[in-house]
């Protein structure tokens, strides 16, 4: 990563996703996951809890207990929004985590990007599953709005414990339809998407963080066009594609899931992290992918 504002430099990782006091309501209850056929009948069903989206605040229970949770994502606000999930070591605090934010320089290794929902479109909702230890953690919106400033820095964070709790957690991730591996610079398919309802497993298994932002692209319209829309076309104008699902940045071995229904289209595969070396998002590297979901019986 460059030498730049962290701020400014992880603008390009939420830039793909930009396109058009607290309750804390309790949301953990026990949800149908879904899981490939001939998963295991005493595999420990996911936790649902429910985060709400406004601009700019995320609103989600204040505290989790650890395992393996299903965060969904429902977006009220008028802009697009995430919630990426950060787990702050060493006894830091969310105060700590966005004084870092404004300093030049790489992420303190005290912050682990352990991904969750990514983007999700105004009046939409989207869903990400992980496998959460106990700690101190933080949701955060780093998409930028129309001022180009991330939203993390309009006070769009909140923080949140994973507890150690009582009963069965579990640490299994469920079974997944298809898989995609992010690598230095690439996205790895198990077999050709298809449609209908998916569960997809996303590994990092590159050394460098990566997320995954999957969207339909337009008619007419490339992957390449909408990362420049993204990054250096100030996002002006309609979007050349539109998110329907992803998990937010990882670090190396990060795992987690996501679900979505995939119609006959073409989709893309793209990573807006910046680079160690250069600070370059990672599309600009290679790490793009065009995929089409072909109808049945094509």
């Amino acid at each position: 990563m460059s030498s730049r504002p962290l701020a400014r430099a992880m603008l390009f990782a939420a830039a793909a996703l930009a396109g058009c006091k607290s309750d804390r309501p309790s949301t953990d209850v026990p949800a149908v996951s879904a899981t490939a056929a001939g998963s295991p009948a005493s595999a420990v069903e996911p936790r649902v809890v429910t985060v709400t989206a406004t601009d700019y605040k995320l609103d989600l229970p204040a505290a989790i207990p650890a395992g393996v949770v299903t965060l969904k994502l429902v977006n009220h606000g008028q802009e697009l929004h995430q919630a990426q999930l950060v787990r702050l070591d060493d006894g830091k605090t969310a105060a700590d985590f966005e004084a870092a934010m404004k300093r030049p320089g790489p992420p303190p290794t005290w912050a682990k990007f352990v991904g969750g929902p990514n983007g999700v479109a105004p009046r939409q909702e989207t869903t990400s599953t992980s496998a959460l230890a106990p700690g101190h953690y933080v949701a955060l919106c780093l998409i930028p709005g129309p001022d180009e400033v991330p939203h993390l820095m309009k006070g769009m964070i909140q923080p949140f414990e994973v507890t150690a709790g009582t009963g069965p957690t579990g640490g299994e991730l469920p079974a997944a339809q298809d898989t995609v591996k992010l690598l230095d610079y690439s996205f790895q398919l198990s077999r050709p998407f298809t449609p209908g309802a998916r569960t997809i497993l996303v590994e990092n298994a590159g050394p460098q963080p990566h997320e995954l932002v999957l969207v339909r692209l337009s008619p007419g319209k490339t992957l390449q066009d909408f990362g420049t829309w993204a990054t250096t076309g100030q996002m002006k104008g309609p979007p050349p594609a539109m998110p329907v699902g992803g998990v937010g940045v990882m670090e190396q071995g990060g795992r987690g899931q996501f679900a979505v229904e995939l119609t006959p289209g073409e989709y893309g595969l793209i990573c807006f992290v910046p680079d160690a070396k250069d600070g370059k998002p990672h599309f600009v590297h290679g790490m793009l992918k065009t995929v089409e979901v072909a109808a049945a019986g094509r």
